[in-house]
């Protein structure tokens, strides 16, 4: 992102000098906006780790367990009934399940990764 303005920023502006402490005032502001980001992020996984709330501390494992239980029930477990039904013959109906949309795998993969990243960050806090 920062080589993309970069770019623009040679070609726009012509004084060399100019353009680069341009580039060396957004590249300063890119890392203390960086910096307060990572900071900030720490603030609130140190709070939840010493919160007195249950909930509050087990809001990330009851969230991936729900989504894996959606992945779970939707693909292994509703597949494998269909074959056990269509093996033995049985009279059960099995509705035909609709696609679930793109975003909830984007969704589901943003937030194993979040969750895999807060953990890691919560089991180095805690050393």
């Amino acid at each position: 992102m920062l080589s993309d303005i970069f770019d623009i920023i040679k070609k726009v502006v012509p004084d060399q000098g100019q353009a680069d402490k341009l580039k060396a005032d957004i590249q300063l502001s890119y890392d203390k906006a960086l910096t307060s980001g990572i900071e900030a992020n720490k603030a609130i996984v140190l709070a939840e780790i010493q919160s007195d709330s249950w909930l509050q501390r087990s809001w990330r494992p009851i969230a991936a367990l729900i989504v894996f239980i959606a992945i779970f029930v939707r693909f292994p477990l509703y597949h494998l009934s269909k074959l056990i039904v269509a093996y033995y013959d049985l009279n059960i109906y099995l509705p035909e399940l609709a696609d679930l949309p793109s975003d909830f795998y984007l969704m589901a993969t943003a937030f194993i990764s979040i969750y895999t990243h807060g953990r890691s960050i919560e089991k180095r806090m805690r050393k």
